[in-house]
C-alpha cells in the first residue's frame, strides 16, 4: 500500500500546488516525498515549504472502501455509518496538531502547510464555503504550543468537477 499511498500523496500535493500557484501568483514546486523516519512532513517543496496531507472521509467505511478499491480488493460489508465529513475535518486537524506537538514534523524547519482533502462525493461547494466561514481556528484557545503556518481544505467542486482549495487558517 505504501507505493499507492506515496503516488497518491505526490499527486495530491502537485494538484494543490498547481491551484495554489495560480491563485497566489507563486511558483512552488514539489521536490520529493518527505521521510517519516526523519520526522519530515509528507511533501518537501521549494522555497523552504513543506506540506502535510490528511484525507478526510465521510466515515470509516468510505476510507476503507476507497483504499481497498485502489489496491484492487473487495470490501465485504456495507456502510451503515452516517456521513460526517465536516465533523471529521475538525477531528483530523486536531489529530495532526497533536502529532505536531509530539514532534512528528520536527525534521524540517520552515513553513509547514496542512492540506485537508475532503473525499466526500456528496459535499456541495456551498456546504464547504459555509463551513469555512463558521470555522473556529485551533489557535483561538491556545491549547497547543505548535501550529501549522496555514491550514487549507481541498475538495472536488459539485459545479464543474474541478478541485478547489480554500484557506481555513
Amino acid at each position: 500500500m505504501s507505493d499507492i499511498r506515496d503516488k497518491h500523496e505526490e499527486a495530491t500535493c502537485r494538484e494543490f500546488l498547481s491551484i495554489y500557484n495560480k491563485e497566489n501568483n507563486t511558483d512552488l514546486n514539489f521536490i520529493r516525498k518527505g521521510n517519516p523516519e526523519e520526522n519530515e512532513p509528507d511533501c518537501i517543496c521549494n522555497n523552504n515549504l513543506v506540506i502535510e496531507l490528511v484525507g478526510v472521509y465521510d466515515n470509516l467505511y468510505q476510507a476503507e472502501k476507497m483504499w481497498n478499491d485502489a489496491r484492487g480488493k473487495d470490501i465485504k460489508r456495507q456502510s451503515d455509518s452516517p456521513l460526517f465529513t465536516l465533523d471529521n475535518l475538525q477531528n483530523e486537524i486536531g489529530k495532526k496538531l497533536q502529532k505536531m506537538e509530539s514532534g512528528n514534523y520536527d525534521g524540517f524547519t520552515g513553513k509547514i502547510i496542512l492540506v485537508c482533502n475532503l473525499h466526500s462525493q456528496l459535499l456541495q461547494d456551498q456546504e464547504v464555503e459555509e463551513y469555512i466561514k463558521s470555522y473556529t481556528s485551533f489557535r483561538s484557545d491556545g491549547h497547543f504550543n505548535k501550529y501549522f503556518d496555514e491550514v487549507w481544505v481541498s475538495w472536488k467542486s459539485d459545479r464543474n468537477g474541478d478541485w478547489k482549495i480554500k484557506k481555513l487558517e
